[in-house]
């Protein structure tokens, strides 16, 4: 046996939200949901597509535990356009997911922190 590994045996292990996408509603803390979303976890990867689409917010390696009854997850995802970065966290029970993020802009002048909330239900769940 060669004590060099394959690149296949550096396989990472089991993410408990990999190849899941949650439809999800969001919006200000302390104010209605003024934005629909998809949370696309996939390879390892966390997306929001309309933060994406709408601001150059890339996929990014999210972390993940099991947390009593639900998974607890936690992404720190950087605007391609700008010095912006939104921390999400959140938490997945059955086919629910809710959490909330924070967008901060960081400029030479002045720093802007906004709070946000999100809920959602997972896609094939809406699909009987």
């Amino acid at each position: 046996m060669s004590p060099h590994l394959l690149a296949d045996d550096l396989s990472r292990p089991h993410m408990a939200l990999d190849g899941k996408s949650f439809r999800t509603s969001l919006g200000p803390m302390g104010q209605p949901a003024d934005v629909d979303d998809l949370l696309v976890f996939e390879d390892g990867q966390f997306v929001s597509e309309e933060c994406e689409r709408r601001c150059g917010y890339a996929k990014v390696e999210y972390w993940e535990r099991a947390q009593g009854n639900g998974v607890q997850m936690r992404a720190e995802v950087p605007c391609t356009d700008s010095g912006a970065v939104m921390y999400w966290r959140g938490t997945v029970r059955g086919n629910e997911i809710e959490g909330s993020f924070t967008w901060v802009n960081k400029r030479w002048y002045w720093t802007f922190e906004k709070e946000f909330w999100f809920k959602g239900r997972l896609v094939e769940a809406d699909n009987p």
